[in-house]
This record gives C-alpha cells, structure tokens and sequence, in this order.
C-alpha cells in the first residue's frame, strides 16, 4: 500500500489557489487516488467550483474518489477535547467556560494544530478506526503567513510540551512534515511584483527555517502568446488606433509583463515555474481544471516529483 500524501496549497490572496487546489484533486482521482480536499477559507469558492452551495464539516461526497470538507475552528476545538476528555459531560463543562474560550481563542497556533491532527486522522485513521484512509490530502489553504504559522506549528508545540496526548501528536506531524516523500507545499504566485516578492519570501521561510519540500511554483494567469516578435513590432508601429489594434497591444505588453515575472521568479528560485494560461471566462469549466490538473500532476503528483528541479531554458512550459 502506498504511503497517503499531504499538499499544501498556499499564496497571496487572489491569485487562484482554489482552482490550483481543485485541478490537482481531479487529477488525482484520474490517477486512481482517493482524494480529501480540505477549504480553509469558508468564502464558499470551492463548493461552487465543483457546483455546490456549501461544504460540511464532515467529508462529504463530490464525485467518485473525491470528498471535500470545510474547516470550522470551533468544532476542532470541540472535538479534540471531547475525544480527549472522552466523558461527554466533562468535556461539556469544559467547553461552555468562559476561561477555557477565551484561552483557546488567545493560544498562538492552536486552531492550526487541530487542523494538522485531524489531517493525520485522515490519512492514518489507526487499527481501530472503521473508515477508509484518504491517499491524498489537499489543503486549499489559507495566504502565505497563516500558512506558515500553520506549518511552523508542530514545531513550537512540540518544544513546549514533549510529552502527553499534544507532544505526542505534535512529534507524529513534524514526522509527517519533515517526509519530503509525502508532504510538500504549492506556491502560487500572480505575474505581478507584490505577489512574486511573497513567493520568494515565502519559499525562502518554507525550504529554509522549516526545512519542508516545496513543488515548483505555480504562476496564474500569464497572458499566452498570440503573436511573433515580428507581429508585435508591427502592432506597435501600427497607426491605426483602432480597439482591436489596442487590445492586441495591450496583449502583448501583459505577455511581456508575465514573461518578466515569471523570469524573475525563476532566478531567484532556481527552477521553471509551472505557468498557467489566463482564461478569458467568467468562470471556471471541468475541461479547464483537468488541463490544469495535468500539466499540475506532472511536477507534483508524480511519483518521482521530490525535488524542484534544475532551470530550464526555452519557453515558458505553459499550457
């Protein structure tokens, strides 16, 4: 049986993590992987993807192979103490005291912890556990600093209590963490400078002080590549200012902007980028987010996808 897999999908807010998250959860279910894909941001923006008009907060069914849940920090605060506690009415009394809600609102980490547990609850439910374990875990997760107080969790807890129920979970998360093999962490970034800056910043913090694998970042929505060098130089000394002569400029001043960004990006972090193609609908279709899944599952689902890789020359390897 092959070891469940943890990805993380984090940046800047708006630049399109829930379609990354969404493409790489088709993708592998394609792949024959039974697949949990977890919303952290409660916006509703993953159910209507998948064309619901909420989530659960228990794993609920969206195709063959693919469950998805909604993340209530509440519940996982009463949860984990009601399993802890195991008697109903102690853990009750505890959860209706005011001192104990307002500690537990206060704690640094503690809701991003009880995220991690229960993630390691679905992937390694036990001997004792009657349901089937996820392959695969998404986490449609929040912007890059929640989400590296999330992951850098494990570790502090793990310094301030080394022993009982919360060391002992903490010590099997950074395990978890630490697997290059089984966990790692998507950066998508936008091909604009405040949200490739976040990127650098964030890898850097990510692979360097948290020492977890990082896939190769995603850039979304870069503008394709409609005309040569020769067209483009036409177009621009073109004196006819006419809107369709306008709009194929500024086509191609966003592709020369996106291919600066993406180069940037690419430098500073030694590796293509995986870049995604602008899609000029309102919304997004399955037939979108399974192209998406595929060029996604080659550098982050395969089986051999465990380093980042060297940098590549040429084009800029979009679809």
């Amino acid at each position: 049986m092959r070891e469940a897999r943890v990805i993380f999908v984090t940046g800047k807010g708006g630049v399109g993590k829930t379609t990354v998250a969404a493409a790489l959860a088709l993708h592998a279910v394609e792949s024959g992987q039974r697949t949990l894909i977890i919303e952290t941001a409660g916006d509703g923006s993953l159910a209507q993807i998948f064309q619901h008009r909420t989530l659960g907060t228990t794993p609920q069914r969206l195709q063959p192979q693919l469950d998805a849940v909604r993340v209530d920090a509440r519940q996982l605060v009463e949860e984990y103490f009601s399993r802890l506690l195991r008697f109903q009415w102690l853990a009750d009394r505890l959860l209706s005291s005011n001192t104990f809600n307002a500690l537990t609102a206060a704690a640094p980490g503690i809701t991003e912890f009880l995220l991690l547990e229960r993630i390691l609850d679905w992937i390694e439910p036990g001997l004792g556990k009657r349901r089937r374990r996820y392959d695969l875990v998404i986490v449609d997760g929040p912007a890059t600093g929640h989400a590296i107080k999330m992951l850098r969790t494990p570790r502090n807890l793990a310094t301030l209590v080394p022993g009982g129920p919360l060391g002992k979970a903490a010590r099997r998360l950074l395990t978890l963490l630490g697997d290059r093999r089984r966990t790692q962490v998507v950066l998508v970034s936008l091909p604009e400078e405040m949200a490739v800056r976040e990127s650098i910043e964030t890898y850097e913090v990510i692979a360097g002080d948290l020492a977890l694998h990082v896939a190769r970042p995603v850039v979304n929505r870069v503008f394709p590549r409609q005309f040569t060098g020769a067209e483009a130089a036409l177009l621009n000394a073109e004196q006819n200012g006419s809107a369709v002569v306008t709009a194929a400029r500024f086509a191609i001043a966003a592709r020369r902007e996106g291919e600066r960004h993406v180069g940037h990006l690419r430098r500073a972090l030694g590796v293509t980028p995986i870049v995604l193609r602008q899609i000029f609908s309102p919304q997004i279709h399955p037939a979108n987010l399974r192209a998406i899944g595929r060029a996604l599952g080659r550098a982050v689902l395969a089986a051999d996808a465990t380093e980042m890789g060297t940098v590549e020359v040429g084009d800029l390897g979009e679809i």
